[in-house]
Order: C-alpha cells, then sequence, then structure tokens
C-alpha cells in the first residue's frame, strides 16, 4: 500500500491529508487539536500542523517508514516571500484611513501587520527548520504550487472527468486568481491574474472597511442582504467581458467609511456590503464564462476562500452553459493539503480519483472514550438516542450533536452541530445569542435531498452547503428561522447514502413535523473552533444556553428534571 501525507503550513488554516492510492483516509485541521482557531503557519508567526500530522500517523497505526512521500502546498522561495509581504501590507493599508498610524493597525489584529512581524524570521528559520525535519522522516518530499494544489484539491475529488476550474483567494506564491482546464487527470493553467488583482483581498479589504477582522468575511456576505446596490461603489471592480479588473484608487477611498470597534451599522455599510457582494458574483460568472470558452467544458469546480461565497456559486450554477458545479468543503487554505497529497501520488506514478460524497475524515470517539467527559454531569445512555434527539427538537430545544468522525472545513455539517427546529420563529435569535453572533446573521437549514424540490427553486445537491438556494413562494414562511431577508438559504442537502445519524435523525424530525430540514450551525462558542474532543462539548453546552447534548449513546441535560421531562413518551 502507497501512503501520502499532504500539508499546509505557510499561511493559515494549517491542516494535513492522508491518502492511498486509492481513497482519502484522513483530513485534519491542525485548529481542531490545539483549539487555536484559524491557526497560523510560519509566515503568519505560527508553525506546522505537528500534532495532525501525529494523530494520522497514529490514529491509521502508520510509521514515518510507511509514508512514500509528502507533498508541501507552497513551493515559494525567499523573493516570493518578500513579494508577498509587500502585497499583504499594501491591501492594510488601502483599508486604513490616512490618520491610522501602522501602530494602531497592530491592534487590529490585521493580517497584514502580523505577517509584517513574523515572516522574515519564521521563514529564514522556523520554517527551514520543520522542512529539514521531514526530509528526515520521510522518504521524500515534493514542493507544489499553491493554486495547483487548489486546483487538484477540487478537481480529483469532483467526480468530473472534464471540468474548468476557478481558483480564487487573497494570495499566492504568484497569483490570487487562476483558471484551470482539468481533463483526464491533468491539471492545465489557463490564466493567471496579477497580485493586486486579488478577489479574495477586494473583498477582505472591504470588509474591514465594515469593521470585521479577517476571518469574517462571512459576516459581510450575511449582510449584504441587507443593502442595496450602489453606483458611488460601484468603480471598485470593473466588470469586463469574460474578465474584471480591481480598482485600487477606488478601494482606497471606501476607507472615509471605515467602521471602528462598536460603531453602528449604518445603511452606507449595508450598501457597500451589497454592491461588492454583486460585483464579486459577477466578477465570478466572468470567470466562469471565460473559463468555458477556453476548454468547452460544462462542469465548474471551484476552490480558494472566495468559493465559500454561496450566493456566488449559485448564480455560476444558473449560467446557461453550467450543468455541474463542485465546491470542495475545505476551500480555504485547509484544503490545498489535500491538493498537495493527490499531486505527491502523481509524483509516484498514481493517478487519484475518487468522488468525494461527505467530508468525516476526522476523529471520533465510541461511548468509552466519551463517558469520562461526563463525570459530574447528568446524563443516560440510551440506544434510541436518534428519537430523543428528534423529540427534543420537536419541542423547541436546543441541541449540542456530537456524532461520528468529525467534518473537515469551515462548516459544520451533521456531526459536530448545534441543531435547533426552523420551524420556530424566534429560534434564529435564540441560536444567536447561544452562539454569541450578530442576530441578524442568517442560520442555515440541513435538508433532505429528496425534498429539496419541494421546498427550493431550481434544486440541486449541495452537501457542503457552499450553495444559495430561493425558497418556493409562501414554503419559507413554514421554516422562518432558516430563511434570509432576501428569502434564500444557504442549504446543505442530505444524501439518502451520508454515513452517520444525521440523515436519521432529520428523516425522523420529519415524522415528528413534518418538515425535511433543520437548522444546523457549527458546535463551538464565539472564538473558538468546531468541538473536536467530548470535554470541547461539553465545555461548550455548559457554557451556553443549548438545552440538550447528544454525544455518543449518551444523552446529557442540565437538570434531572429536564432529563426525565425529555426522555418520557409523549
Amino acid at each position: 500500500m502507497v501512503y501520502v501525507l499532504g500539508i499546509n503550513e505557510i499561511l493559515h488554516d494549517t491542516a494535513v491529508a492522508l491518502l492511498d492510492e486509492n481513497k482519502v483516509i484522513a483530513l485534519m485541521e491542525e485548529e481542531r487539536l490545539t483549539r487555536i482557531k484559524q491557526i497560523s503557519g510560519f509566515l503568519l508567526g505560527g508553525g506546522a500542523p505537528k500534532m495532525s500530522i501525529d494523530w494520522c500517523l497514529e490514529t491509521y497505526g502508520l510509521r514515518d517508514s510507511d509514508i512514500d512521500a509528502v507533498g508541501i502546498s507552497f513551493d515559494v522561495n525567499f523573493l516570493q516571500v518578500l513579494k508577498m509581504l509587500y502585497d499583504t501590507i499594501w491591501q492594510s493599508i488601502l483599508k486604513t484611513p490616512l490618520g491610522l498610524t501602522m501602530r494602531n493597525r497592530f491592534t487590529e489584529k490585521d493580517v497584514g501587520m502580523e505577517l509584517l512581524n513574523a515572516a522574515i524570521p519564521s521563514y529564514l528559520f522556523s520554517r527551514r527548520n520543520f522542512l529539514k525535519e521531514l526530509r528526515t522522516r520521510f522518504k521524500r518530499v515534493f514542493f507544489f504550487n499553491h493554486h495547483l494544489c487548489h486546483a487538484a484539491s477540487a478537481f480529483h475529488v469532483s467526480g468530473f472527468d472534464d471540468a474548468g476550474i476557478i481558483v480564487a483567494d487573497g494570495l499566492s506564491e504568484d497569483t490570487p486568481t487562476s483558471l484551470w482546464h482539468g481533463h483526464d487527470s491533468k491539471l492545465r493553467a489557463i490564466r493567471k491574474y496579477p497580485s493586486f488583482q486579488s478577489l479574495g483581498k477586494i473583498y477582505r479589504t472591504v470588509s474591514g472597511v465594515l469593521g470585521f477582522f479577517n476571518f469574517e468575511v462571512g459576516k459581510t456576505m450575511g449582510l449584504s442582504a441587507y443593502g442595496e446596490y450602489d453606483t458611488r461603489f460601484e468603480d471598485i471592480l470593473e466588470i469586463k467581458d469574460g474578465d474584471y479588473r480591481v480598482n485600487l484608487l477606488a478601494l482606497r477611498k471606501l476607507a472615509k467609511y471605515a467602521r471602528r470597534g462598536n460603531d453602528p451599522i449604518d445603511q452606507v455599510h449595508k450598501n457597500i456590503a451589497a454592491t461588492l457582494q454583486e460585483l464579486l458574483e459577477r466578477a465570478g460568472c466572468e470567470l466562469a464564462k471565460a473559463v468555458h470558452k477556453e476548454t468547452g467544458c460544462k462542469n465548474i469546480c471551484l476552490a480558494g476562500g472566495v468559493a465559500l461565497n454561496c450566493p456566488m456559486n449559485r448564480r455560476i450554477l444558473d449560467l446557461p452553459f453550467v450543468e455541474n458545479i463542485f465546491i470542495q468543503p475545505g476551500a480555504m487554505d485547509m484544503g490545498s493539503s489535500l491538493g498537495a497529497a493527490v499531486l505527491a501520488l502523481e509524483k509516484l506514478g498514481y493517478d487519484f480519483e475518487e468522488e468525494m460524497r461527505h467530508c468525516f475524515y476526522g476523529n471520533e470517539y465510541i461511548n468509552e472514550g466519551i463517558e469520562p467527559a461526563l463525570k459530574g454531569m447528568i446524563y443516560e445512555k440510551r440506544d434510541d438516542v436518534v428519537s430523543i434527539a428528534a423529540r427534543a427538537l420537536a419541542r423547541n430545544k436546543i441541541i449540542g450533536w456530537f456524532q461520528g468522525r468529525m467534518e473537515f472545513g469551515p462548516r459544520a455539517l451533521g456531526t459536530r452541530s448545534i441543531l435547533a427546529s426552523p420551524a420556530t420563529p424566534d429560534m434564529k435569535d435564540r441560536v444567536n445569542v447561544v452562539k454569541t453572533r450578530a442576530l441578524w446573521r442568517p442560520l442555515a437549514p440541513s435538508v433532505l435531498e429528496e425534498d429539496l424540490p419541494d421546498w427550493f427553486e431550481d434544486p440541486f445537491p449541495s452537501p457542503f452547503m457552499t450553495l444559495n438556494f430561493r425558497f418556493k413562494d409562501g414554503m419559507g414562511d413554514k421554516v422562518p428561522s432558516v430563511r434570509h431577508v432576501d428569502g434564500s438559504a444557504r442549504v446543505q442537502t442530505i444524501a439518502k447514502d451520508l454515513p452517520g445519524r444525521y440523515r436519521e435523525l432529520i428523516a425522523k424530525f420529519k415524522e415528528l413535523t413534518g418538515i425535511p430540514m433543520v437548522l444546523n450551525t457549527s458546535f463551538n462558542e464565539k472564538g473558538d473552533p468546531i468541538v473536536c474532543y467530548p470535554k470541547d462539548a461539553v465545555k461548550s453546552f455548559l457554557n451556553t444556553d443549548m438545552d440538550f447534548l447528544f454525544i455518543g449513546d449518551f444523552v446529557v441535560a442540565k437538570s434531572r428534571e429536564a432529563l426525565d421531562r425529555l426522555l418520557e413518551q409523549d
């Protein structure tokens, strides 16, 4: 058996993939194990995903000598590091009013300032030592272009033989946006954009103007539905036929609207978000048009952080020449570890193709590993835990759901989730309070795939919660807590062959309520990664207003009375 590791270790979302020549074995994000959200790589003052490497080897009983190759998801030299440093500092300056000093920007968790502080010493010393260690431990170490890794991470698990690929993120060694053609297991670059033409940076920069930090661009996406397209801001991104151009001067002028600290979100901020979102969607469609013109492909793959923008993805899918779309669930930099592993296999002479139908490749716990974490808690072990959980949801309780193998990627997809009934009008606010989120932020439904056509327009599989859908007339009124203000929802579809207990839970909830979906958000407290260990689930349960925790075969409550009432049959 041939085994390879793929490693993302240089910027953010450090992660490791373990593959053999036929299948994905494990995908692990370092943040889940260290409990440091969005943990930094070397160029941001952090380090390598060593805990993830060790977890992959120990979990599957592998020794260093069993690993035939390691793929690294960046192929960068010192001059490129300096250029990345310059590009990111410039992005930082763009969103900063003229009067704000360099010192102020250090205090605002600005990624440009972190890079300035850490990049060169980390690259010259810490990373060099880590790579030396890798070469000592493992047989071969290969380095791959970052966007090539992103493209491979999407295409080789899409199930497509032929596809156009769009990669869009903040930065890499040489490009922030690239177009590719995937055909017969081979990838060919079509177009690469210069560093100052970054869709990821413009979205992050404008998000900074709106008062959101580096990894809070999802707030901008949600806020956009509350605003209107404003022509005053449309020149920040020029849309052309099959192309786009970022206008740095127009972007710089947005600094006058900068929102700081606890400033209120005014209508102008909502309109800036709406305008940015519309422009991004148009740019995405033009890139899809360009890649289709070059390749003739009707299948589209997307990767990079921008690929998590659900309204953009939906708009691309709705283009007349697009028949199928695939977005890898770990579209951000954690997913580049998967691409690096695939490319390492290719270096060894293997063509890796496996359709990714789920992303449950993390750790899992049996009851014997869970029960010690419940010491001192009020709980019972039950063989009908799924039915009890469905009953709790039908009674408008908010539950923590910790079952099976952990998901890969930034979105909880039914194994480490906080769940609630979508039919209760105030449930969105209640869950946002549990998560310490702004009340205006939308929450997503997980929907039985076969019921999707009854509820949503233009149904299409969305197993990784990467597409927006509009409710059919009147249907959104039945589930107000997952209907966004614009009448849409960011949907996860639940296929009949999805492993684990999640589908069974939603089916039982449907039996009780007639609603074939549940409200689903990530199981974590504000500032923490998605829960990984049983003790994390217990901590979050105790620190928030969740009503019950369902972990393995255990039902956990905060009072004996509440547990007894739940266990009573209707």
